[in-house]
């Protein structure tokens, strides 16, 4: 089912009977199509599941004036507000979208029942695409050298092909808003720790920054190694990813 809610599309599946939503939001450039293959998974039988493009990227439009990850978390707070009053709640973000999560979590009037954070920012080195946008002085010398950038990158097979496809889709102020705003948040892993409620967190040994490993190895945060996943397990090896999340959410809401 597809609702749209002050511009933004929002789309709803899984089981109906469940108390359980499980929201997920795509990292930088993505739409929710990163996460198209939970519908045929054993984890939608569970949970309500809800994705959603923000505005700029897949099929929600763009605003004037861009998108901060500020911005996103007080959709993301109005989306639930509308949609999941009352019901049992887990967020997962994946990458960037990991920042959103947790801002949005504070912004809850009742705390989500998990966080999931895939692969999400933890340090400044998490920064790796978004911080890029400093560096130009307009969305559209970004966009291009973005752009270019990440083409080099599918050719290696460093990034997925469909990421690409997204990029092409996405309004190049928004990315350049949005990843200017993620560098204001300089400790992300501190707030991420922070939460008032349960969290966990996933990674890859080979595609996880060796500052984000030092801060997982001195914290004690719930995680879990996906190793061999990637950074796009929901991509790469959705079987395994969401039978993973499945037992995870399960056993922790």
């Amino acid at each position: 089912m597809l609702k749209v809610i002050n511009d933004t599309a929002i789309w709803i599946g899984g089981s109906e009977k469940s108390n359980l939503d499980i929201w997920f939001l795509p990292g930088f450039a993505e739409s929710h199509l990163c996460f198209r293959n939970v519908f045929s998974q054993a984890i939608s039988s569970s949970a309500r599941i809800l994705l959603f493009d923000p505005p700029g990227l897949g099929a929600s439009p763009a605003r004037a004036k861009g998108l901060t990850v500020k911005d996103c978390a007080n959709m993301w707070r109005y989306l639930i507000i509308s949609l999941s009053e009352r019901r049992n709640i887990v967020l997962v973000g994946h990458s960037m979208a990991g920042i959103i999560a947790t801002q949005t979590a504070n912004l809850l009037y009742q705390p989500p029942s998990l966080v999931v954070s895939i692969e999400g920012n933890l340090t400044k080195a998490d920064a790796f695409f978004t911080g890029q946008a400093a560096e130009y002085q307009s969305p559209q010398e970004f966009y291009y050298a973005f752009s270019k950038n990440i083409l080099e990158l599918v050719k290696t097979g460093e990034v997925p092909m469909t990421y690409s496809a997204s990029l092409q889709f996405a309004d190049p102020k928004t990315l350049w808003t949005l990843g200017r705003s993620v560098l204001e948040y300089e400790e992300p892993g501190e707030d991420f720790k922070k939460l008032e409620c349960p969290t966990i967190y996933y990674w890859d040994s080979e595609s996880t920054s060796s500052d984000t490993k030092t801060f997982l190895s001195k914290n004690k945060l719930h995680q879990r190694k996906l190793d061999g996943l990637g950074h796009w397990p929901m991509i790469t090896s959705p079987d395994t990813f969401y039978s993973v999340l499945r037992d995870d959410v399960l056993s922790m809401v």
